[in-house]
């Protein structure tokens, strides 16, 4: 056990964990309650108030740790200091995200009229705006293996082979979707695993709220649409990334498929998507289903639209 259960506050016992007061937090007069501190059975430790700061962590250990008399491991020292310098990185890299995000929507305003204005496919009106297969044969050869279904619709053979098609044969299929993913995949794929994914032509940017706060009244969805338009409109000018597609989900998000840029510029953007609107689990993840168009949101009721398509 790493921390001195002894020398901590309100500490309570559970089947999973053991929870008590941060005392970092109580450095500060903070976690009156006590339940801030989780304790879990392999001795790994986390503050509810602080989930990921490793100095937060650092700072626990130093109030409440417990110190072993063992020479220094080396190896050890240098990847904390390797984590450390990653993790101030990272801190940097987030907070110069937030401070030039103003800026960034000032100068690249884009409005929903605009976008579908500037679409090099027609979709104010008339079928692109709504047909899955126009969506796909606009993005897809005839030939990729796509997924399309529910998000379950996945992993037996017998059940789910069904849900991997070609692109042309998707045209001729009565019944797709509701769901699709950036990916093509490889032949005889049953399973929506990472390994099977053949090639990420795309990378999907799902806007669902700046600093993981979703949207709640429509003053604020208005507003959010407008900031994740001007997001959009920043990555294709002013980065260069190249744009495939724009898609309204029906509810709180817009989905910017981009073809899918270097590695290491994912890497660097799923470090500060949160703070730039996006959801981070979907960066570097083909794998993960997405909305096609036309296709009826269960929360809202509305239908999900293309805005933007190349």
């Amino acid at each position: 056990m790493p921390l001195d259960l002894t020398a901590l506050e309100k500490v309570r016992h559970s089947a999973h964990r053991i929870t008590a007061r941060c005392p970092a937090c109580a450095e500060e007069g903070r976690d009156r309650t006590g339940n801030h501190l989780a304790i879990f059975p392999d001795g790994k430790y986390a503050c509810a108030a602080h989930p990921g700061e490793g100095d937060h962590r650092r700072r626990i250990f130093a109030l409440k740790g417990v110190r072993e008399d063992r020479p220094p491991d080396p190896q050890a020292c240098r990847e904390w200091r390797e984590e450390r310098q990653r993790e101030k990185a990272r801190v940097a890299l987030t907070q110069y995200a937030r401070e030039k995000r103003r800026r960034i929507i000032a100068r690249h305003p884009w409005h929903a009229e605009a976008v579908g204005q500037d679409s090099p496919q027609r979709v104010v009106e008339g079928p692109p705006r709504w047909d899955a297969r126009h969506f796909l044969a606009s993005l897809f050869q005839p030939g990729d293996l796509l997924w399309t279904g529910e998000t379950h619709h996945s992993g037996q053979e017998g059940r789910h082979a069904q849900h991997w098609q070609t692109c042309a044969d998707w045209m001729q299929m009565k019944i797709m979707g509701p769901m699709i993913t950036p990916a093509t995949w490889r032949p005889g794929t049953t399973s929506r695993a990472a390994g099977n994914v053949l090639t990420a032509p795309y990378t999907v940017l799902d806007f669902d709220g700046f600093d993981g706060i979703a949207p709640r009244t429509p003053e604020q969805l208005y507003q959010h649409v407008l900031d994740s338009l001007a997001m959009v409109r920043w990555l294709r000018e002013g980065l260069h990334w190249k744009l495939a597609a724009i898609l309204w989900t029906g509810s709180k998000s817009l989905h910017a498929w981009f073809h899918t840029p270097a590695p290491e510029v994912l890497t660097s953007l799923k470090t500060v998507a949160a703070t730039l609107g996006m959801d981070a689990c979907l960066i570097g993840r083909p794998e993960h289903p997405c909305r096609l168009p036309g296709m009826k949101h269960q929360k809202t009721g509305r239908y999900s639209q293309v805005w933007w398509l190349g």
